[in-house]
């Protein structure tokens, strides 16, 4: 079999910038696990110098630094709809792997195309969530996930659940069923950090509606009138309109923590509350339960898919769910959460994930012939 080669595109991803931390993080850490993969006989990364300290690759990966993919606006939607193409070419690997999900919808992929799908997102907000997104950035980004799945050969995706949800899009408007392959996330161990556990409870929380930042505020403060409960309660993330961090002893807000503060926090709370209508896969229970902290989170196919039978679920319209929850939380004894850990990192590794990206490719290459006729639409 031919050896295979591979173009990574990390050049628009940008940690200060990133509105998603958790896809940043892993389209990082995926490009690191790949850069391991044996089978890969010749491996190129498209970055920037904002990742230079942070990408930690071995020496055999070609680093191709392409600064323009962080310029302002203009220059992001160049390199999204022409220029990462180009520089694919140029690389002249048979493959070019988009770990952002968005697919150009101006050009046909000079190479063989695949790409990680996070969620369908854009397609929820549409239905979902109307005017919550302005139209113009929401028909960005709808066609070019319509481009991901005319124009790649190979889509992954983190959970089954995405899958299904890659080929019900798909479906919706008339396109063939793409080749998908749910290829999952990995989760390393995190340093061990001698910090004390204190009696703390971290929420993320996000503007964003599906989020649901407003019901996590409230069902807090709910929760800390009923029980009496004593200790910190820090929103990690911005808050949605109309929804403000109580102003009592003991609550912290914080927009974004540096991911170190983001470790240590974890490695400090009890608890970690994650609420959501909406997910590809749900990273934090995961690291919450790395980081020794207990996840309480909203129950949800993709995240129940992840998380097996580690952590917490509640149901997000019934609030006795979330203080049952909560209240068996703060008393997990340590080695459960141990147990859990464990059962989640042998699950969710990612020389795992990145042996099964390149088993696909292989099992792909030569029996799809799109990349051969590039044009423009």
């Amino acid at each position: 079999m031919k050896p295979l080669s591979l173009t990574y595109s990390l050049a628009d991803q940008d940690f200060a910038r990133t509105k998603s931390i958790g896809i940043f993080n892993v389209s990082l850490q995926l490009g690191r696990a790949l850069a391991e993969e044996p089978r890969l006989a010749q491996f190129t990364v498209l970055a920037n110098h904002t990742l230079q300290r942070v990408l930690a690759l071995p020496p055999r990966a070609e680093v191709v630094m392409c600064e323009s993919a962080i310029g302002g606006r203009v220059e992001r939607i160049l390199w999204d709809q022409w220029k990462v193409y180009s520089a694919a070419q140029r690389a002249a690997r048979e493959w070019l792997l988009l770990p952002k999900g968005f697919a150009s919808f101006l050009r046909r992929p000079p190479v063989r195309l695949a790409v990680y799908v996070h969620d369908m997102m854009h397609d929820v907000y549409a239905s979902e969530y109307p005017g919550q997104v302005p139209a113009i950035e929401n028909q960005y980004f709808r066609r070019s996930m319509l481009a991901t799945i005319r124009d790649a050969e190979l889509i992954f995706t983190n959970t089954e659940f995405t899958a299904h949800e890659v080929r019900r899009v798909a479906r919706k408007h008339s396109l063939p069923e793409p080749r998908v392959c749910c290829v999952g996330i990995g989760f390393e161990r995190p340093p061990r950090l001698e910090v004390a556990r204190e009696k703390r409870i971290v929420a993320l929380t996000a503007r964003w509606p599906h989020k649901r930042s407003d019901l996590a505020v409230a069902w807090l403060r709910r929760w800390q009138d009923e029980t009496g409960f004593e200790g910190d309660i820090d929103l990690i993330g911005g808050l949605p309109p109309g929804t403000r961090c109580p102003a009592r002893v003991g609550w912290l807000h914080s927009e974004r923590l540096a991911e170190s503060a983001y470790r240590e926090l974890l490695h400090q709370a009890r608890v970690l509350v994650y609420f959501s209508d909406h997910e590809g896969f749900g990273m934090p229970p995961v690291e919450a339960l790395l980081a020794g902290a207990c996840p309480v989170f909203s129950s949800l196919p993709p995240t129940l898919e992840a998380m097996g039978d580690a952590g917490l679920p509640f149901s997000n319209s019934d609030y006795d769910s979330f203080k049952r929850a909560m209240n068996r939380a703060l008393g997990v004894p340590p080695e459960t959460i141990s147990g859990w850990a464990e059962k989640l990192l042998a699950r969710h590794q990612w020389s795992q994930v990145a042996e099964r990206v390149v088993t696909a490719m292989e099992e792909a290459a030569g029996t799809n012939t799109k990349h051969q006729t590039p044009n423009i639409r």
